[in-house]
């Protein structure tokens, strides 16, 4: 875990109020839910390997809970419990941080934040077209470009085992290993269980992969031929894809028919985004039907997507090693020159602070010239310089530090146009 000092915190709000922003244009409504749940509810379907990972502990009543390892298992029962009459479809989304007990590396951290949008209550491919878009469109505000999402179907993978026969905790065991690209591995597990049809398929669709993707469906639909479920799979990812192409997402998209991930409750389209050079993914989401049903709703579809926060503002970084943010709202320092002004300097700030302005007071004790030099480099647009001789007349100093340029105002004035400035924009931009 690690401390985030002022301009990573800064990043990383950055891009967290870019999260909500696209929550907010897509119809996404924000909610909250506890950092600790029962450790039976997150460890139902996230994964052997996730579950080895979990912060898990007793409580003083003698509960077994855990710090939450993702949002999905939380927003399962979230709606399955408080939300069972909302109408459908339900946008729901949440920010935070999460835990797991990960060996710590360049941009995998015991201690991480995500945003998290999730569609529920629609098994139709515009669904997962949607999420799609929601995670190109908040890569694209972060100012990267050269991202692409890596896209798979567990249907198609799962559609084959249980045509075999294979038990539902060997396809998991199964998809652990594929998640690692472990597929030796997995096919030697097959073999006792499953027809050398099955492992010649499989062996098959692991070699199908490649970013033009009507090509790779052709094969995918070749391979999987005479297994009904893995074909209907593949006639959903096809369905979800053209709609990514009809709408004109302009998504770098590279599809692999034996990609899996490590959670247990996909049941559909799955995707992860990369950028190149970094050998983690930015973020993933996909389909997962059964999830709600488990903890004890209705069969409801749902679709999602987490992406790191953090993850991301270490690939902007990446590409801009010069990357700070750029304030497009005031900043503005009070400065009295002696002791004698120093109550109307806190006066004035708290005048300001009414209407809205950020208004830091000079607290140090610092010569003029010092003050100014400091509040240059700690990007200050403005600074208004009170000294006893301009007060007498009912007037400050108002400073320009982009321009260079002061000129001597009365009190009215300085705040009327400080608080005219601020009403322009107030937002920090990427």
């Amino acid at each position: 875990m690690r401390d985030l000092l002022p301009e990573e915190a800064e990043h990383m709000r950055l891009i967290e109020m870019e999260a909500r922003e696209v929550a907010r244009l897509y119809g996404y409504r924000e909610v909250i839910t506890p950092l600790i749940e029962h450790y039976e509810l997150l460890a139902a379907k996230i994964g052997e390997e996730n579950r080895k990972r979990m912060y898990v502990f007793e409580d003083l009543g003698g509960r077994r809970v855990a710090l939450r390892p993702e949002f999905t298992a939380s927003i399962a029962r979230l709606v399955s419990t408080k939300m069972v009459a909302e109408p459908k479809p339900i946008r729901l989304f949440s920010v935070g941080s999460l835990y797991r007990y990960d060996e710590p590396q360049f941009g995998r951290y015991r201690e991480f934040w995500q945003a998290n949008y999730e569609l529920i209550g629609s098994s139709r491919p515009e669904a997962d077209a949607e999420i799609l878009s929601i995670s190109n469109d908040l890569l694209r505000k972060t100012g990267l470009k050269d991202y692409y999402f890596k896209i798979g179907h567990v249907g198609v993978l799962r559609g084959i085992l249980s045509e075999e026969g294979v038990k539902e905790a060997e396809q998991n065991r199964i998809m652990q290993l594929l998640d690692k690209k472990m597929q030796d591995e997995a096919l030697n597990i097959l073999k006792k269980q499953a027809s050398e049809r099955c492992l010649e398929t499989l062996r098959r669709l692991f070699k199908v992969s490649g970013r033009e993707w009507s090509r790779v469906i052709k094969e995918m639909n070749a391979s999987v031929e005479g297994y009904e479920e893995a074909s209907s799979a593949v006639e959903n990812l096809e369905a979800i894809l053209n709609l990514v192409s009809d709408a004109k997402m302009d998504l770098n998209v590279r599809v692999e028919a034996g990609f899996a991930r490590g959670l247990e409750y996909y049941t559909g389209m799955i995707f992860e985004v990369y950028v190149p050079g970094m050998d983690i993914a930015l973020g993933g989401g996909g389909r997962y039907d059964r999830l709600i049903e488990l903890f004890g709703g209705g069969p409801t579809p749902a679709s999602g997507v987490a992406l790191g926060i953090d993850r991301i503002m270490l690939a902007v970084k990446g590409r801009r090693p010069g990357w700070t943010p750029t304030w497009e709202g005031l900043r503005v320092l009070v400065l009295p020159v002696n002791e004698e002004v120093k109550g109307k300097a806190m006066e004035l700030s708290s005048r300001l602070r009414e209407k809205g302005v950020a208004v830091e007071v000079e607290v140090m004790g610092r010569k003029v010239s010092r003050a100014l030099s400091d509040a240059s480099r700690r990007r200050i647009t403005h600074v208004v310089i009170i000294g006893p001789k301009e007060l007498r007349e009912g007037k400050v100093v108002l400073r320009d530090m982009k321009n260079k340029e002061q000129r001597t105002v009365t009190v009215d004035e300085v705040a009327d146009m400080l608080e005219g400035l601020q009403s322009g924009s107030s937002r920090i931009s990427l």
